[in-house]
């Protein structure tokens, strides 16, 4: 990297900084200016580009910036053993190039206004509101299986193929209820099998927008995450948040199974809540739960078993570290959190 570019670069990380702290302050700010007016633009601009590659792009980008990072050390330390602050000057400046790049595409959105707040509700409750949750969810769990199946001991098999389900899984914006007309194609990753390792199901790229789907993932799951990764293309950075929308979007969706998928996402994560808050109690409501829908959450438990390995906690770890990095103070425990949302909006719509 020139001299002088580096510098402007290295310049740039005060105003960076400053401006981060800014915004963490004024959630306010961001959703009326950013989320709202300037982030929909870069978003359509990036989705007219990337649209255009059938295949992921941000992916190619990224095995490239792997290629280019090895060749790079690989030059330093046989060429520049001499000049040991090269490496500093250079990887400051590319640090602070993918911070701006980052977050003016779409990392300011980690500090907008909660989607709580816009919704006019809370995200607290109580082991009643938890139960009660828990109960209409697998009521409707129960319904949503035997009129797919007939038969309460089956497992759903889903009649679609994956790239079918790129079409079935549609997104609604949670606080109009209006259906969204996405700006970008979801794809599958090139990566999957690596993402299956690392214990991913999916992933936005926040320079491309591109939203990558684990293709080995079951069915199942493989909906929500498309669910999940669009609610991260619509400006929702917050994990529990497009956690929440991939819900709202599955249930609110004309199939069935998208529906069934919907409904049974939520209910493994609300019997998680209870289980932790009253063991028995959990158990005791699970034990309810269709024998058929029981074997596709374990056929997704077994999954993710099979593809166990012991780096998997270190790209967990890594990914809580970077949540954290941008404001998300739970970490990657803030998927589970979508819980409060759920249980809210469930409140919320008894009581209309």
């Amino acid at each position: 990297m020139k001299h002088k570019t580096s510098r402007l670069l290295w310049i740039s990380i005060l105003p960076q900084l400053l401006f981060i702290y800014y915004i963490r302050r004024n959630p306010e700010w961001v959703e009326s200016c950013y989320s709202e007016k300037f982030y929909p633009l870069v978003s359509k601009l990036h989705g007219g580009f990337f649209n255009l590659f059938p295949f992921s792009a941000g992916d190619v980008l990224y095995f490239f910036m792997i290629v280019f990072s090895i060749r790079y050390f690989y030059k330093f330390f046989t060429e520049e053993v001499k000049k040991p602050l090269h490496i500093v000057r250079d990887i400051g400046a590319l640090v602070a190039l993918i911070s701006l790049l980052f977050h003016l595409s779409w990392g300011i959105n980690y500090h907008r206004k909660p989607l709580n707040e816009q919704m006019g509700m809370s995200i607290e409750y109580d082991q009643t509101d938890l139960e009660n949750t828990l109960n209409d969810l697998i009521t409707k769990s129960n319904e949503l299986h035997l009129s797919l199946v007939g038969i309460d001991s089956l497992a759903v098999d889903f009649p679609y193929s994956k790239v079918e389900l790129f079409e079935k899984a549609v997104s609604f914006d949670p606080l109009t209820n209006n259906q969204l007309e996405g700006v970008h194609k979801i794809k599958k990753s090139l990566f999957s099998l690596p993402l299956t390792y690392m214990g991913y199901s999916g992933y936005l790229n926040p320079l491309t927008l591109e939203a990558q789907v684990n293709s080995k993932i079951p069915k199942i799951s493989f909906i929500t995450t498309i669910l999940h990764e669009t609610a991260h293309q619509m400006g929702y950075a917050s994990e529990k948040e497009a956690n929440f929308i991939a819900f709202f979007s599955a249930i609110n969706s004309e199939d069935p199974y998208v529906q069934y998928a919907g409904y049974t996402f939520a209910t493994r994560y609300c019997y998680g809540d209870l289980l932790i808050a009253d063991r028995e109690k959990a158990i005791e409501m699970i034990g309810n739960l269709n024998l058929g829908i029981v074997k596709n959450i374990r056929a997704i438990n077994r999954f993710w078993m099979d593809y166990k390995n012991p780096l998997r906690p270190v790209f967990k770890k890594t990914y809580d570290g970077y949540l954290k990095a941008n404001g998300q103070k739970s970490g990657i425990v803030s998927y589970n959190e979508m819980v409060g949302l759920v249980i809210n909006h469930h409140k919320k719509s008894i009581k209309e």
